[in-house]
């Protein structure tokens, strides 16, 4: 899927936060105290540290940070739906 559409942007940031997920359990599970405001966090963190390819791109695209927001925790969901007897 090309980075070059909104949905493609999307597509590459969820797969880039579950990856997030999986490799810190402990900051995204169920016993993590805080994994809304991880989440969150994640999302920023991610709008933050773009290229300035990526900013031109996001800005012609009319991707903000509130998508970033949109689609990390989408992604999250998913993830947690996915593993769900597996954290258990």
């Amino acid at each position: 899927m090309s980075k070059n559409s909104k949905e493609g942007v999307k597509h590459a940031i969820q797969e880039l936060a579950i990856g997030n997920y999986r490799s810190y359990p402990g900051d995204y599970g169920i016993e993590a105290k805080d994994t809304a405001a991880n989440v969150q966090s994640l999302a920023k963190g991610y709008w933050d540290s773009r290229e300035i390819k990526e900013i031109q791109r996001d800005e012609k695209l009319g991707i903000n940070l509130e998508d970033y927001r949109q689609w990390t925790q989408e992604a999250f969901a998913t993830f947690m739906k996915n593993n769900e007897y597996s954290l258990s």
